[in-house]
């Protein structure tokens, strides 16, 4: 016994070296992977978490703020698709319960998961290669919008995560067959379908890709199968008809099917229960068989005979679904339904708290949306996506529009995906009813991913200290010269300063100079070459003008709508007000009591500002105004019942001071453009320069639009609120 236990230990410190050494071999060939992956993630956590509580929260944010503190309270949580999935909702609490309840921890999770996503892209590794891996994530920490969504209590950068989790999970299972990506899969899914509705989408157009590979795969084997040359069209339809059949009559059976098949299986099998509210699209209007209530409470549940349909629905879904599940593989299929509907089940039922949640994720998450479609929610123009990925995003769009071209001919099955991820996204949800800026999130990242590998692509075999010389330098300085000249030049005689004969003159006189020093450093390189450090320099220039629109967006304007980011968005004046509510109570030792007029939404985001500084009410004044003394020691009044209430209030509460309670971005700007108005100012050069000042500048000509409120204090001491002044 003591010889053995000497050999077993001897073993273990064996491997144990082993492991040490295969590690330390390991730093050592990728320590500079390691250190810039290292370097990257302080610099994107410090960007993520940096003052992340000091701007006001949107209305969207206060609710999911508010419902996560009422959980984190022991009052529960019903779920509601009108908040999307419960899951940020269940975590939140857990963070409130850790860190304790602040608008910092309201948005950490947020943070933490834009942090994890700029990881995400070594899942893909293999595929994107070592600097397309990294040019990724690059581009993830630096993306403007996913900067400002990772720092915005909204579950779209959730969303980021769990959809490039899933992607690369199907693309490792199509390259190794192993069954634990189909688990990882599985785990994912449930993850997503508990965050948001979206998932519909990313379901929805992989197995579109999917399918699409099947069904060229079968088309090609036909043609290599079968002479086609000389025969009638009817003959030729009898041929793929007859082999197409014999075909799925041998794959009955479910063995020996391809890997694409096998992803699609599991994927539609875990998930079909879920999809079951979409014949709620073939309700039937006046009947009593709802399949989705319109109005009232519960929008999107069936009642009346629709109960019935539902759960017969539902039960054959199931069905279904198992048969074709195990039939399968029985063993794979159930560990995938486990690590589907247990995760999904608990988050549910907010862990078996709220039963109700499991019928409301299996029919009113898609039943709920499907009524929203009608209500064209942001109604934005169709043009609207590409005006913001233009805006924010031209880098990745640039170079996705060059990988277009780049991987036409090329046959990369990977590639190919992305480029069909990219363009199936984008007309996703450009066609989709309800268009808000945070959905840019699911745009960029597919498009950050493209980028990412045509760069890895064309950089691969780049060394760095090859790119360090004389030739090089001056094709960079040459580029940059070309640049500074070609601007001065376009905005000749705009600028006061600069409309003179001379300034042209000079400026025409630099660009021969300068297309002259490229003639000679053509000589001396290839055409090639020079226009890959041409493309690297713009390309670099373009990067440093997306980190600045990240900053401006993110930092300075992260609550003032010039930004086309930032979406109906609470006024900087309302933390200031709830933080003047905090010092009453500070000062007289008491909660004060508010009333906040709750017209048009305006509880929202005070509810969560007054959660534990303020005994609160949110009557709604107008047609039914308050009768007798008002004993509230301040009062919130929408703007359009101040006139009403003044009268009441005026011996008690003297003089009201305006502020805005939310603000929006001028929309007049962009709306109803056509092709006439593109193409006119494309030929003004003033409107080159109210472009520029607006890119460059964020100024724009159309004052902000707003909606106001008034707050009155019965004490004339704390009558000392300043809110910004109103144009």
């Amino acid at each position: 016994m003591t010889a053995n236990k000497m050999l077993f230990d001897r073993l273990n410190r064996q491997i144990l070296a082993d492991m040490i050494y295969r590690n330390i071999d390991f730093f050592k060939t990728h320590r500079i992977e390691i250190v810039s992956y290292f370097l990257l993630i302080i610099i994107a956590a410090t960007m993520r978490f940096w003052d992340l509580g000091s701007r006001a929260l949107h209305h969207d944010e206060s609710l999911h703020a508010y419902f996560s503190w009422q959980l984190f309270m022991g009052n529960g949580y019903i779920h509601n698709p009108m908040m999307h999935g419960p899951l940020q909702f269940e975590l939140n609490a857990a963070l409130f319960y850790i860190f304790g309840v602040t608008d910092f921890t309201a948005r950490s999770m947020y943070a933490i998961f834009g942090v994890v996503l700029i990881l995400c892209p070594l899942l893909l590794r293999n595929k994107l290669g070592q600097i397309g891996s990294f040019s990724t994530s690059l581009l993830l920490a630096f993306s403007p919008a996913l900067l400002y969504f990772s720092r915005f209590a909204r579950n779209d950068i959730f969303m980021a995560v769990w959809t490039f989790a899933l992607i690369a999970f199907l693309w490792r299972y199509l390259d190794s067959g192993k069954n634990k990506y189909l688990y990882g899969s599985a785990f994912v899914l449930a993850l997503s379908f508990s965050s948001k509705e979206s998932t519909y989408f990313t379901v929805g157009m992989i197995s579109l890709y999917l399918v699409s590979v099947l069904i060229y795969r079968t088309m090609r084997r036909l043609y290599s199968q079968h002479n086609f040359f000389g025969i009638s069209i009817f003959e030729a339809l009898c041929k793929i008809t007859k082999t197409l059949f014999f075909k799925l009559y041998e794959s009955r059976s479910l063995s020996n099917i391809s890997r694409e098949t096998v992803f699609l299986i599991v994927m539609w099998t875990v998930s079909l229960p879920l999809w079951s509210g979409f014949i709620a699209l073939f309700q039937l209007e006046g009947s009593n068989f709802i399949l989705a209530a319109k109005t009232g409470s519960s929008i999107g549940s069936p009642s009346g005979g629709g109960l019935v349909i539902a759960a017969i629905v539902i039960a054959i879904a199931f069905v279904i679904a198992a048969i074709i599940g195990l039939r399968w593989n029985w063993s794979v299929w159930l560990r995938c339904a486990l690590l589907f509907y247990v995760p999904w089940l608990l988050f549910h039922t907010t862990f078996f708290d709220n039963i109700n949640g499991a019928g409301s994720g299996l029919w009113q998450s898609l039943g709920y949306w499907i009524v929203q479609q009608g209500e064209s929610r942001g109604n934005q123009p169709v043009y609207y996506y590409l005006l913001l990925t233009t805006l924010y995003e031209f880098l990745p769009l640039i170079i996705s529009i060059i990988a277009v071209i780049y991987y036409f001919k090329k046959r990369d099955p990977f590639a190919r995906f992305l480029i069909f991820w990219s363009l199936a996204t984008f007309l996703i949800y450009t066609m989709a009813s309800e268009k808000m800026p945070w959905l840019l999130v699911q745009i960029t990242l597919p498009l950050i991913v493209l980028s990412g590998k045509l760069l890895g692509d064309c950089l691969k075999n780049v060394r760095a200290v090859n790119l360090i010389n004389l030739k090089n330098i001056s094709i960079v300085s040459l580029t940059l010269v070309l640049i500074f000249l070609l601007w001065r030049l376009a905005f000749l005689g705009i600028d006061e300063s600069s409309n003179n004969l001379s300034m042209l003159i000079l400026l025409v006189l630099g660009l021969l100079l300068v297309l002259c020093g490229f003639l000679y450093v053509k000589t001396q390189v290839s055409y090639t070459h020079c226009a890959k450090l041409i493309g690297v320099t713009i390309g670099l220039i373009l990067f440093v003008l997306t980190i600045r629109s990240a900053v401006l967006a993110t930092y300075k304007n992260g609550d003032i709508p010039v930004e086309m980011l930032v979406y109906t968005q609470t006024s900087p004046d309302v933390p200031v007000l709830a933080k003047h509510i905090s010092d009453i109570a500070l000062k007289t030792g008491e909660k004060p009591t508010v009333d906040v007029d709750s017209t048009s939404g305006f509880q929202w985001p005070w509810a969560w500002y007054l959660r534990d500084i303020a005994l609160a009410g949110y009557p709604q004044y107008g047609d039914h105004l308050p009768s007798g003394t008002m004993e509230q020691q301040v009062l919130i009044i929408h703007s359009q019942n101040q006139l009403k209430i003044q009268e009441l209030i005026e011996e008690n509460y003297g003089e009201g001071q305006r502020f805005r309670h939310r603000w929006w971005f001028p929309e007049q700007t962009y709306r109803n453009l056509s092709l006439q108005k593109i193409f006119t100012s494309l030929v003004d050069r003033t409107a080159w320069r109210r472009a520029m000042d607006y890119f460059i500048h964020r100024e724009l000509s159309n004052k902000l639009s707003s909606e106001d409120a008034y707050v009155y204090f019965d004490d004339s001491d704390m009558r000392y609120f300043s809110p910004r002044e109103l144009e």
